[in-house]
C-alpha cells in the first residue's frame, strides 16, 4: 500500500551528498525557470510514483522530490543561516508563553 519510493525502479540515481555541480545545475534551472512547477522539470524518463518523478537533465539524475527539498532547505538564498538574534530569542520565548506547546 502507498506510494512507491522514485528509486524503486531506477538503480542508478545519485545518491546520498550532493555534489558542488549538482547544485549549480538545479540553482541556474531555478534562476532561469523558476520555483514552481516541479513536476514539469525537464527529463528524458520517469520512474516510480507521480509525485516523485527523476530528473535526468543535464547530468542532474535526481528525484523531483529531492530536489524540491534541495532547493527549499539548503540553496534559496533568502534562506537564514547562523545563530539566532538575541530578539529573535526574546519573541519565541514570549511566543511560547503566550501558546505554549501546541
Amino acid at each position: 500500500m502507498g506510494r512507491t519510493p522514485c528509486r524503486s525502479k531506477q538503480e542508478d540515481l545519485n545518491r546520498g551528498a550532493w555534489t558542488a555541480q549538482e547544485d549549480m545545475i538545479l540553482t541556474n534551472y531555478i534562476h532561469t525557470h523558476g520555483e514552481t512547477g516541479w513536476r514539469s522539470l525537464p527529463k528524458k524518463a520517469e520512474f516510480g510514483s507521480a509525485n516523485c518523478e527523476v530528473w535526468i537533465w543535464a547530468g542532474l539524475n535526481r528525484c523531483g522530490k529531492g530536489s524540491r527539498l534541495r532547493w527549499l532547505n539548503y540553496l534559496r538564498p533568502d534562506i537564514k543561516r547562523g545563530n539566532i538574534s538575541l530578539d529573535e530569542e526574546e519573541l519565541i520565548i514570549r511566543m511560547h508563553r503566550l501558546l505554549g506547546n501546541r
